[in-house]
């Protein structure tokens, strides 16, 4: 055994001693391995490469940080673009709806742009003063409106072509007609918030629109045809149970209308219904506020570009709405109808003449200017203004200019049937429009927007106009809660 143990230690004696058993070269062979390895690891670089990788690091430093910064720049513009078209109306419109298809309610795409269709709810927009209703966006950001509800009515006059009609000539400016271009005028600052709006005369072939070969354009103009159909015709928005006349024709080139459950008929040119307006907005205008809804519209942010038209004037216990204004003066109807103690005023329109007269005792004229005006508290306020009264009827062709080349000048009138009334919630009252000569008759509007012809001798309600300086107004700011006060 103890041989056995003798041999083991001398076999671990033996490996040790060849590990350290090395010759003198293989010594030298070692060192000179590891001075190579080591000049390797200390390597010194010369003034021109050390330069040379000094000013390409610097290159890739400048480089990052330029492409870096256009990233976070371009990162930045981006976001600000969408918050800034977050804000105005095109961008809020399309921000807040989803695409639909096939035939469901809500925001559609087609190629020129978006349209609604069906009864939809959050496409209200509140701007001059008043309520419209969003069309279509077009593809050029631009956004076409619709009033919301009737803005006037009247015949669609003698001749059945759009171009010269009542309608065309009363929505838009024409050339050389200096009556034209009522409703144009209501709105504030056209050359800003309004682009021309394109349109085609369509056709009613049954069911199915043929669509006009020819491409028009106005700054306002009426409802067409393909404005409704494209809607949803009696299933959607455009339905508010109120007559009005829309651009197109049928395929016996008759006129069109709406009737109060939403069909199209065709009609006279002299019968008498509402009009709606539509004109189209200009991009990128700034909305203040608003979810789209009817209690919430969106509000058009008009800045210093405010008017008075459809704003409201309190004056003594009255409200007056306000549906004119030219050089510094307001003309107003009043919001409701002349009660006395309390009740609403009936009366006949005169005994049997249907000119207005201040000098005839049984007539209107007679009523307001020896007896309502004169007990006005407010009377110091009213000023002198122009109504006009000239002729209306079928021996002038129902061309409404006409009614402008007979005025009188007086502090109180009443409204004729071509003035612009917003309020629809009036109705059933005499208007103040001369006819022919032998004639007993006088104009009313009924609530669904129907120019109705009565007799002189029936017993309507009475709305009355009178004017005031702006310079007098003090305090308010124009809305239904705050209406404009003299004193």
């Amino acid at each position: 055994m103890a041989k056995e143990k003798k041999n083991k230690f001398l076999f671990v004696d033996e490996k040790k001693s060849a590990k350290k058993d090395t010759t003198p070269d293989t010594e030298n062979e070692t060192k000179e391995k590891k001075k190579k390895k080591n000049k390797k690891e200390h390597h010194y670089y010369g003034p021109f490469e050390f330069s040379f990788n000094f000013i390409s690091l610097v290159l890739v430093i400048c480089v990052g940080l330029y492409f870096g910064g256009r990233s976070f720049y371009y990162y930045s513009l981006q976001n600000q673009k969408t918050r800034e078209t977050a804000q105005t109306l095109n961008g809020v419109i399309l921000a807040n709806n989803k695409l639909v298809k096939d035939d469901t309610e809500g925001l559609h795409q087609d190629e020129n742009g978006f349209f609604f269709k069906g009864n939809v709810t959050n496409n209200y927009v509140w701007f001059a003063n008043r309520m419209f209703r969003v069309l279509r966006v077009n593809e050029d950001d631009t956004i076409k409106l619709v009033s919301n509800d009737l803005v006037a009515s009247f015949m669609w006059g003698e001749k059945p072509d759009y171009d010269r009609s009542n309608l065309k000539i009363w929505l838009t400016e024409v050339e050389k007609i200096k009556e034209s271009g009522v409703y144009y005028k209501t709105i504030p600052a056209q050359d800003r918030f309004i682009v021309k709006t394109k349109y085609t005369i369509d056709k009613l072939n049954e069911a199915k629109v043929e669509k006009g070969d020819i491409i028009l354009e106005d700054d306002i103009v009426s409802i067409t045809l393909g404005d409704y159909i494209e809607a949803g015709g009696k299933n959607s928005f455009l339905n508010n149970g109120k007559l009005y006349y829309i651009l197109g024709y049928n395929n016996y080139d008759e006129n069109l209308y709406i009737e109060e459950d939403g069909s199209i008929m065709s009609t006279d040119t002299m019968e008498g219904y509402g009009i709606r307006a539509v004109f189209t907005m200009n991009k990128n205008i700034p909305v203040s506020q608003g979810d789209g809804t009817k209690d919430n519209p969106y509000v058009i942010d008009q800045g210093e570009d405010t008017n008075y038209v459809d704003s409201y004037v309190k004056l003594g216990n009255d409200t007056w709405k306000v549906y004119e204004q030219k050089d510094g003066i307001i003309k107003m109807y009043l919001n409701g109808y002349i009660t006395v103690n309390g009740n609403q005023l009936v009366r006949r329109y005169s005994a049997h003449d249907n000119k207005f007269n201040y000098f005839v005792e049984d007539n209107i004229g007679y009523y307001l200017y020896h007896d309502y005006v004169k007990g006005l508290s407010y009377g110091k306020y009213i000023v002198s203004n122009k109504y006009p009264y000239g002729e209306l009827s079928d021996e002038v062709g129902y061309y409404y200019p006409n009614v402008y080349k007979e005025t009188y000048n007086e502090r109180i009138g009443l409204l004729n049937i071509f003035d612009y009334v917003s309020n629809n919630d009036i109705c059933d009252f005499f208007r103040d429009n001369t006819g022919p000569s032998m004639s007993t008759s006088q104009y009313t509007v009924a609530a669904n927007g129907l120019l109705e012809e009565v007799e002189v001798t029936e017993q309507k309600h009475i709305v009355p106009v009178i004017s005031i300086k702006t310079s007098s107004i003090k305090n308010g700011n124009g809305r239904i809660d705050n209406p404009y006060v003299v004193e």
